[in-house]
């Protein structure tokens, strides 16, 4: 398929079959079909080819492209340059540019030929038919004129506009991968085997064969293979594939994992309860595709204005050469009048107008960290006036830090004592609160260091027996003085410093707010976009950070699901579009359905591959300059579109009424494609 165009006839002519209901989606050249018993899969094949198509495991699209991109570059670039300098041209040069072009115009430029046979086939037009035409018109016009001895060639151009618009083309087919990526990349989240209890023995075998209900080993530092629920043991599971968030959870018998989790303590026996396409993360994966099928599609402006545009001018050109037969009745005039209807019509520079803006605009976000990795997306971000954003690694650093210090009331222990205590015997945790608190200090050193699950972990430190815990303050000897202190940490992540089960310190940790994060609120703001804060964190830590960044709606302890939910109801009552901002696996299927996803660079291959746009050093003011550089994209564009035209189409009376001089067509062409460059270069102003 070359455009929606294609996926729209596809999808028409699937549905026809009595007993099948399809929708076929371009941007993963997939169809997504219901269908009764008695169809079969050779019957649907049959008419996706009779539609002039193809069905095939292969994806060598983008290799084809690669290799006619190579020879029309090499080309193209050299012709349009002799042929712009008369000084540098040869003896003989319209043979010579003729013999370079054809290989360009027939071989290079034959998908868009192809393209406009399969649209002529179906009465429509598009852009392929446009570029085809364009092509062929002053290919063989040029030619024309060479056997004729006449001066009015246009074997460059021939050359340049199939070139240009398919290297469009390849950055298209590079880019439409997303959906599948990105599924891909949450099914990599599972491990390939699973260690199983069966008769007795302890096995390794294919997470696929795993059956409900059979028992799982799970060893410290494993993932998860499946979805299951704890028999026996206890351990601390890192949850951020489902979460986002980086605070471990506690898992004991009758807690409910999902696969992808990761077991940081202890090991695990599990009764598997979902397994393969039932697991959890599998339902997320279906999310993605079912998000991804339902996202609409936005239809070339090329391809809108070709579908009106071609047909006028080949009636023009009819009725030219009609009305020039009826007049002189000399069929070569009307001829020659009709032709050079469709010379001039042709606006070669339509075939640059929007690959030069997405060129610009793409290098120009890419100097500021901003990957466009969908070009779609810069026409869609000047309709957007909402905006969500996750929490943790977004918004926030993603990694927790001590940041409060509350000393418990009657100890003779002193805060950098007890601080370098804890740093002691977490020294050697892998645990994400255990890696902030070695930051605090590196003097002491601890022995005899035992970690246990779901309780924290204890060591002797110059000769004291020391604690770090999360306990309930309940459970210390000081409990009144425990509790008050953990008080004061407020809306904090708790980790307490004990001795002999009296508590010294509590230490309050969190992910912290990154230092551009207001200022980028702010940015959004003035750009007239409202931000909703989603997070799996608590409900008092989110507001908190919303409250500090300005942000007025937030939404506290979402599931995946939730943020997906979330994202379609503020696109149902939303009258623009909405943008969703994140970083994690957690993240994907909302980046999926948002009409706008942008992806953190620090973030997973698998929100990145959901995503249109990614932000290479995560700094969260550069989502107001993307918005802002697809608002004047999409207006460059549209200024574009009217030079393409502009020269041209105030030229066709003039071809019409047979007073066409070459100079005229050759200077208008010219003017056009010069006007659509510089224009293009005026978003390079944008800081």
């Amino acid at each position: 398929m070359t455009c929606t165009a294609c996926s729209r006839r596809i999808e028409k002519n699937l549905n026809k079959v009595e007993g099948v209901q399809a929708y076929v989606d371009f941007a993963t050249e997939t169809a997504h079909v219901t269908m009764s018993p008695a169809v079969t899969r050779e019957q649907l094949v049959k008419v996706v080819r009779d539609a002039g198509y193809d069905v095939s495991s292969k994806r060598s699209e983008s290799e084809q492209i690669v290799w006619r991109l190579l020879v029309g570059g090499a080309i193209s670039l050299p012709l349009a340059v002799i042929s712009m300098v008369p000084g540098l041209m040869p003896m003989q040069w319209p043979v010579i540019a003729a013999i370079l072009s054809t290989p360009v115009a027939l071989w290079v430029a034959w998908p868009f030929h192809s393209a406009a046979i399969k649209n002529l086939r179906h009465c429509t037009t598009t852009m392929d038919t446009l570029v085809s035409l364009g092509v062929l018109i002053a290919y063989l016009y040029s030619v024309w004129q060479l056997v004729i001895g006449g001066m009015e060639t246009y074997f460059e151009v021939a050359a340049v506009v199939p070139t240009v618009v398919l290297f469009g083309r390849w950055l298209e087919v590079r880019t439409r991968r997303s959906a599948t990526d990105s599924v891909r990349a949450l099914l990599a989240a599972v491990p390939d085997t699973a260690t199983i209890r069966r008769d007795g023995q302890q096995l390794e075998i294919p997470t696929s064969q795993v059956r409900l209900g059979e028992l799982v080993v799970l060893a410290s530092g494993q993932k998860m293979p499946v979805d299951g629920r704890v028999l026996e043991g206890s351990a601390q599971i890192d949850n951020s594939l489902i979460t986002g968030e980086s605070v471990p959870e506690q898992a004991e018998p009758g807690t409910q994992v999902a696969a992808g989790a990761i077991n940081l303590s202890g090991a695990l026996l599990l009764a598997a309860t979902a397994v393969s396409a039932n697991s959890r993360i599998a339902q997320i994966a279906d999310l993605v595709r079912e998000a991804s099928s339902q996202k609409a599609k936005i239809t070339s402006l090329t391809d809108r204005i070709s579908s009106i545009f071609v047909p006028t001018v080949i009636g023009i050109s009819v009725a030219t050469y009609l009305g020039w037969l009826l007049a002189t009745h000399q069929p070569q005039h009307a001829l020659s009048a009709a032709i050079a209807v469709l010379v001039i019509a042709c606006p070669c520079a339509l075939g640059i107008a929007v690959p030069m803006s997405l060129a610009v605009a793409t290098s120009m976000g890419a100097r500021r960290g901003v990957v466009i990795r969908h070009p779609d997306t810069l026409g869609l971000l000047r309709q957007v006036n909402k905006i969500a954003l996750d929490k943790t690694g977004t918004l926030t650093t993603g990694q927790l830090a001590v940041t409060k210090v509350i000393p418990v009331a009657g100890t003779d222990v002193t805060p950098d004592t007890a601080k370098a205590y804890a740093a002691a015997v977490e020294r050697g945790s892998v645990h994400p609160i255990a890696r902030a608190i070695v930051l605090l200090d590196t003097s002491l050193h601890a022995t005899d260091v035992v970690e246990t699950a779901g309780t924290g972990v204890a060591g002797t430190v110059s000769g004291v027996r020391i604690e770090v815990s999360r306990r309930p303050a309940a459970s210390f000897a000081n409990a009144t003085e425990t509790k008050a202190a953990i008080d004061g940490a407020g809306a904090t992540t708790i980790a307490i410093v004990s001795v002999e089960n009296r508590s010294i310190l509590v230490l309050g940790l969190e992910d912290e707010v990154r230092p551009e994060a207001r200022s980028a609120i702010g940015a959004l703001t003035e750009l007239g976009i409202e931000a909703t804060l989603l997070s799996g964190d608590q409900e008092a830590r989110v507001a908190a950070v919303a409250s500090e960044l300005g942000i007025g709606r937030h939404v506290a302890e979402v599931t995946p699901e939730a943020k997906l939910q979330t994202i379609e109801s503020m696109k149902a009552a939303n009258s623009g579009l909405v943008v969703m901002v994140g970083d994690g696996l957690n993240d994907v299927a909302a980046l999926t359905a948002a009409d706008v996803g942008i992806a953190m660079g620090s973030g997973t291959h698998a929100s990145q591959s959901a995503a249109g746009i990614t932000i290479l050093d995560d700094d969260p003011r550069a989502i107001g300059f993307a918005i802002q550089l697809g608002r004047r994209t999409y207006r460059n564009i549209q200024q574009n579109l009217g030079w393409a035209f502009g020269y041209n189409v105030i030229l066709i009376p003039v071809a019409a009424f047979g007073l066409l001089n070459p100079m005229l067509a050759g200077t208008a062409m010219a003017f056009s494609s010069v006007s659509v460059v510089l224009n293009a270069l005026r978003l390079r102003q944008l800081r």
